[in-house]
C-alpha cells in the first residue's frame, strides 16, 4: 500500500490515455494537423516536425508523425527531407510553399508501414510516401459485422471534408512566439 501525496480526484476528469499503438501497413487519407520548425537535440540543424491525423476508416483520428531534416549537416538527410516535402506539396496541390501552415488541413494519401519493435524502441509507423487523395469523398470503412436486417449501404457515409469541417482546430494556426512576430533583419 502506498499513501498518495494528495487525494486522487477523478470527478470531472474525463481525459484518458491516448492510444499511440501503430496502425497496419496501408494507404490512409490524412491531413497535416500541426507543424513546427524545431532545432535538433545536437543543435546542429533544424527539422520540420509534422503531426498528421488519419481522417477516414477504422483508424480515423489516429496520429502519425514525420520529421523532415531540412537543415542538417548530413546532405543525404536534407535531400531525403526535401524529397518528402516535395511529395507532400504535390499531394496537397501546392507549389512554392513558404510556410508549412499552407499544407494544414488538406486531405492527401499517405502510404504507411509498420516498424516492428526493437530492444530500444516500441513498434511504430513510418510514412513512406505521400500522394494526392484520389477518393470520391466517401469514406471506406473496414467491414464490420452488421445485423441481418441491415445492409451496408443504409449507413450515412462521412467524407474527409466533413471531418475537417467538424474539427476546425485542424486549420487553426498555432499561436506565434513573440520573436516570430517581428519582421526585421536583426539576427537576434
Amino acid at each position: 500500500m502506498a499513501k498518495l501525496p494528495k487525494i486522487a480526484n477523478t470527478e470531472g476528469n474525463t481525459e484518458g490515455l491516448t492510444d499511440f499503438s501503430p496502425v497496419p501497413d496501408g494507404d490512409y487519407a490524412v491531413v497535416i494537423k500541426k507543424s513546427e520548425y524545431v532545432q535538433t537535440k545536437a543543435k546542429t540543424g533544424y527539422y520540420l516536425k509534422l503531426e498528421i491525423a488519419i481522417v477516414e476508416g477504422e483508424y480515423r483520428n489516429k496520429k502519425l508523425w514525420a520529421n523532415l531534416n531540412l537543415d542538417n549537416p548530413n546532405p543525404k538527410a536534407v535531400e531525403f527531407a526535401n524529397r518528402t516535402l516535395n511529395s507532400i506539396c504535390k499531394a496537397c496541390g501546392k507549389v512554392g510553399v513558404e510556410d508549412s501552415e499552407e499544407l494544414h488541413g488538406i486531405v492527401m494519401c499517405a502510404t504507411v508501414t509498420l516498424k516492428p519493435a526493437t530492444a530500444m524502441h516500441p513498434a511504430g509507423n513510418e510514412i513512406k510516401f505521400f500522394k494526392e487523395y484520389e477518393g470520391d469523398g466517401r469514406v471506406d470503412t473496414p467491414p464490420v459485422e452488421k445485423k441481418a436486417d441491415k445492409v451496408p449501404w443504409d449507413d450515412d457515409v462521412d467524407t474527409p471534408e466533413k471531418y475537417i469541417q467538424e474539427n476546425p482546430e485542424i486549420n487553426e494556426p498555432e499561436p506565434k512566439m513573440p520573436w516570430e512576430l517581428v519582421d526585421d533583419d536583426v539576427p537576434f
